[in-house]
């Protein structure tokens, strides 16, 4: 937080930076116009970053993607023949091995015909 003291120092042509647009537009406005490449592409990829989060955003929070893949209904994997306990996602068609809940490539969420009774639901890592 910036007391008042620190607030005074701020000029005219200066403002505090409140989302990722100011950002963008302060670091554009403040690129270094020669030398300093270094500078420059990591600024570049600041933006670049700042950008893909504003993207991100549109689409939903982490909270909202989880509750959507909960309420998916689930698709049976379907199993492939190779001498392990190998399935591939009836979505993106990536092979995984059984008992997780949501393809960990596309999120789908999957159910098993097991032919083994003893294998239980393994948990995504983000889980």
């Amino acid at each position: 937080m910036i007391g008042k003291r620190e607030m005074q120092k701020i000029t005219i042509t200066e403002k505090l930076i409140r989302n990722e647009n100011e950002a963008i537009e302060a670091i554009k406005a403040n690129m270094p116009t020669s030398g300093y490449q270094m500078l420059r592409e990591s600024l570049d990829m600041a933006i670049k970053a700042l950008e893909e989060i504003q993207q991100y955003r549109e689409i939903g929070t982490v909270e909202e993607f989880r509750e959507a893949q909960e309420k998916q209904e689930p698709i049976f994997a379907e199993v492939i023949v190779n001498g392990w306990n190998s399935f591939k996602c009836p979505s993106c068609g990536r092979e995984l091995e059984i008992g997780y809940k949501h393809c960990i490539w596309c999120g789908q969420h999957l159910k098993y015909k097991s032919m083994r009774s003893d294998i239980g639901v393994r948990k995504n890592e983000t889980d």
